[in-house]
């Protein structure tokens, strides 16, 4: 779901997810404006044999680099799965 985002910005987002460290796969990216400010809801892969703190911090240093690399961006929620081969 894009709500008018610029694909430009979502093609900025999506390289600073996969380059993320531990990140291995995205399976959603979901832009959105909401005034002026942009929120960003994507759903990415990890090892699923990680731990918990393991994943956690994955997912918070792709916070940090979708909010250093995409302007406007002041909410990100950032959900941790294994790839599908690995899922139960």
């Amino acid at each position: 779901m894009l709500d008018g985002v610029d694909p430009a910005l979502v093609d900025e987002a999506e390289i600073a997810l996969n380059d993320t460290p531990g990140v291995i796969g995205d399976d959603s990216l979901q832009l959105r404006w909401i005034g002026h400010q942009l929120h960003a809801e994507p759903s990415v892969q990890v090892d699923g044999t990680l731990d918990l703190q393991a994943a956690h911090a994955i997912a918070h240093e792709a916070q940090d680099r979708l909010c250093h690399h995409v302007p406007k961006l002041t909410e990100v929620t950032v959900h941790v799965g294994p790839p599908a081969a690995q899922d139960g």
